[in-house]
């Protein structure tokens, strides 16, 4: 009999044991989602699957894959914390330890070697490396399609652009403002045109690039021209309208924040403006006023 009563009792503990394996705990909630399943907040319902918002706050590890999800109720890989909360970051800590000791894949945040400043570095089982994000570099394209007069002798701002493109959103189309994101190394290309008409000899346009904040020209391009003249020398000043246009290109060393304008200032005519040529049609490619004035600025 108690032979019989031994053989019961151990059964009973293997059994017992086995299903306490199996079984889903849970601290802080009565319905565990995992196999382990911490509820923070213990804000879960008794039933049902919890809504994302409740999970946030919870810790679990899948009855499965044995994935770990810090507010995530299904973890995808072996540490996942891609919640709908806004404190999704992984905190890394300082480690003097070498590289092949900590082994390939392994990362730190450096505080102690990184000269300028701290650095996420990644080891490749020899070497840490840092780990280098390109942001994203300023290239705008712009060009006029709205009409503007330039006044004899005074350097006007080139104003309400058209964008074409602008990736890092550092142009303001209403004033013609660039503001540089960063510091760096900015190319400037400036084309304009003008509308027809008589132009004095030996006139200039002189493109500027120009920061508004300082009142300073940062750069500046001369184009010069001469009167347009038909005829022969009987009648010597019968004069013909023409169009004054050119480009300009500059490379500028800029400080994050630096504001620059494109300005043109001309003594084309004695007295009063000149337009520049445009088209108010945009969406007309092939109207033969349509792509004269144009900035594009690049960020190397």
């Amino acid at each position: 009999m108690n032979k019989e009563i031994h053989r019961i009792l151990l059964l009973s503990m293997f059994y017992g044991y086995g299903g306490l394996v199996s079984a889903q705990t849970g601290i802080g909630t009565s319905n565990p989602q995992g196999a382990f399943h911490v509820d923070g907040s213990k804000d879960n319902a008794a039933v049902g699957t919890p809504t994302a918002t409740q999970v946030a706050n919870d810790f679990i590890i899948n009855k499965t894959t044995g994935f770990i999800g810090v507010g995530v109720l299904n973890p995808q890989v072996k540490l996942d914390m891609r919640s709908v909360a806004t404190e999704n970051a992984l905190g890394l800590g300082v480690t003097t330890m070498t590289a092949a000791g900590a082994g390939a894949g392994a990362v730190r945040y450096d505080v102690i070697h990184a000269p300028a400043g701290a650095k996420i570095e990644v080891s490749d089982g020899s070497v840490w490396n840092k780990a280098y994000v390109a942001p994203q570099k300023a290239v705008v394209v712009v060009r006029k399609v709205s009409a503007q007069s330039i006044t004899q002798g005074s350097a006007t701002t080139i104003t309400n652009w058209n964008v074409i493109r602008d990736m890092s959103s550092s142009f303001n189309v209403s004033n013609g403002e660039f503001t540089a994101p960063r510091d760096g190394t900015y190319t400037f290309l400036l084309t304009f045109n003008f509308n027809s008409t008589v132009i004095n000899d030996a006139s200039r346009v002189e493109s500027q690039f120009y920061n508004p904040v300082s009142n300073t020209v940062l750069a500046s391009v001369y184009k010069t021209f001469g009167q347009s003249m038909t005829g022969t020398s009987d009648d010597a000043g019968f004069t013909r309208s023409t169009q004054a246009g050119g480009s300009s290109t500059v490379t500028l060393t800029l400080t994050a924040g630096t504001r620059v304008v494109a300005r043109l200032l001309h003594n084309l005519v004695t007295t009063g403006s000149v337009p520049l040529r445009v088209t108010t049609d945009s969406s007309d490619p092939a109207n033969p006023d349509d792509g004269f004035n144009n900035l594009t600025i690049i960020e190397h």
